[in-house]
């Protein structure tokens, strides 16, 4: 966008174009002018936005999805159950007609993307039709894509195919860098954002703050919506599809999020209900189910294809390894008693995770789980790594890093309403936790502050913000607690060796 026009003023020029100009034009001049940072024009038909994710130095999912308008529903029925008195949708109420509703609508959508050098081709996908049964989202997976390299694209979605096209939307991201590349490298770590306590009227000022850093990518560990404990509860499809609706339709959250990547990880309030696991049923929640929840977090956010797990890894540059667990799939039972069969990653992914660490040549490997591996936790918790009922898996995968790759395995985690740095005092594991995603989320831990574990300990909201290779001559790694506006809290320095 060119500096010297507004954002308002940008959409207005751009809309004037439109009605000049044919679709092919109007959509050359979007791309020309790289009006990336414009708020959407009035048209778009895409009230949700797009998402980005999956980023490999060739490849890239971009999620989509066609809306029946071009805005959430700002004047809808708002219910009073929140927190802790929220209740499931009955059968007489409508979800549609509820406030930041973004009902989906038949209709096809097609994508183009090119090189911001312009060095490379514009290619443009196919139309591709958008159904019920996925809430009329696409998610398109690119590959063929060079590394390091930006790319700009544009999504157009229409009603049937003698309709003219809605309006356009368009973003952008940064590929991967290979494995051989020394780059420095900025990334953003958030968890925990609750709709009913977002700290400003257009969502997050989280996002605000992740969008102006410029991060690579963004790692959402987990509860990115909480179906079981804010109103409405979800108690079908239809119910749990407004939470993300609702939340992803926001304005800071549809800004930031066509401009910054991010790879997403579930947890138990956006996979069902609260510590669930595999088998558990929540009454209130009937009959909406853990493995339909399975299934809706892969509707709604870019996620590997059917069929592969939803753990997984991938490499940017020489200095980073990310291993993303997953921590609901193939857990045991909470309650079933602790000992050497009990597990939260099952034995497969458990093998998985091991052997990408010892096999990582990256500088280092970033252990991202959605739960404390260290913590300390709640005392009343009982679904990770760092308590009680999962303390056999814990102290054995403590030790295991300690004997295996110690020194360059950073643990990072979501979950906790409270931001912190622990060190393991037997085994000399580093764990960060980036908080919840606002001050009014934050609580804090049972126990209090123990000295035996932390090195930082902050009630507040948040996100982390992680530098490799930054340009300081003495700095290899630094990673840093920001507060909701993005201002740096604490600071741990990984030195040059």
């Amino acid at each position: 966008m060119p500096s010297q026009i507004k954002p308002a003023r940008w959409c207005k020029l751009i809309a004037t174009m439109e009605s000049r100009l044919s679709r092919r034009q109007a959509i050359g001049a979007m791309f020309a002018g790289v009006a990336l940072k414009a708020a959407p024009p009035p048209n778009t038909r895409q009230a949700t936005g797009v998402r980005i994710g999956e980023i490999t130095a060739n490849s890239a999912v971009i999620w989509t999805r066609r809306t029946d308008r071009s805005f959430r529903l700002a004047d809808g029925i708002v219910r009073k159950g929140n927190l802790p008195a929220a209740w499931p949708v009955k059968p007489e109420e409508n979800v549609d007609k509820f406030e930041g509703a973004c009902p989906g609508a038949a209709g096809a959508i097609r994508l183009q993307i090119e090189p911001v050098s312009g060095r490379g081709r514009r290619r443009t996908l196919a139309w591709t039709e958008v159904r019920p049964d996925a809430d009329f989202s696409r998610q398109f997976r690119i590959e063929g894509l060079e590394p390091s390299a930006a790319y700009r694209f544009s999504v157009e979605t229409r009603g049937a195919a003698s309709k003219r096209a809605d309006d356009i939307l368009t973003g952008g991201f940064r590929t991967a860098a290979l494995a051989n590349d020394t780059s420095p490298l900025q990334f953003a770590l958030s968890s925990c954002q609750i709709y009913c306590r977002m700290d400003r009227p257009d969502g997050f000022a989280i996002y605000n703050a992740i969008e102006k850093r410029k991060p690579a990518f963004l790692l959402s560990c987990g509860d990115n919506v909480y179906y079981d404990s804010e109103d409405p509860v979800a108690n079908s499809l239809k119910a749990a599809r407004y939470h993300w609706q609702r939340m992803y339709s926001l304005p800071s959250l549809h800004s930031c999020l066509r401009n910054v990547p991010a790879y997403w990880q579930k947890d138990d309030h956006d996979l069902y209900t609260d510590d669930g696991w595999l088998g558990y049923s929540n009454p209130k929640m009937l009959p909406f189910n853990f493995e339909q929840g399975q299934r809706m977090f892969r509707e709604q956010v870019p996620s590997p294809p059917l069929g592969q797990p939803m753990y997984r890894r991938f490499r940017w540059g020489t200095g980073v390894e990310i291993i993303l667990p997953d921590s609901r799939d193939f857990r045991s039972p909470n309650d079933a008693p602790d000992g050497p069969g009990k597990t939260i990653w099952g034995a497969t992914q458990k093998k998985w995770i091991e052997d990408a660490l010892r096999n990582s040549t990256a500088h280092w490997k970033f252990l991202i789980n959605p739960n404390p591996i260290v913590g300390p936790d709640h005392a009343r918790k009982n679904d990770n790594h760092s308590n009680p009922a999962f303390a056999t898996e814990g102290l054995a995968f403590r030790k295991w890093l300690k004997a295996n790759v110690e020194g360059r395995v950073i643990l990072m985690n979501g979950d906790r309403h409270w931001q912190y740095h622990s060190v393991d005092p037997e085994y000399g594991v580093e764990e960060f936790g980036c908080g919840p995603a606002s001050d009014a989320h934050a609580v804090p831990p049972s126990r209090g502050e123990d000295k035996r574990y932390h090195r930082f300990l902050r009630i507040k909201g948040g996100f982390v913000n992680v530098a490799v290779n930054p340009k300081s001559k003495d700095e290899a790694l630094v990673v840093e607690h920001c507060d909701v506006l993005g201002n740096v809290v604490n600071r741990r320095v990984f030195p040059k060796t």
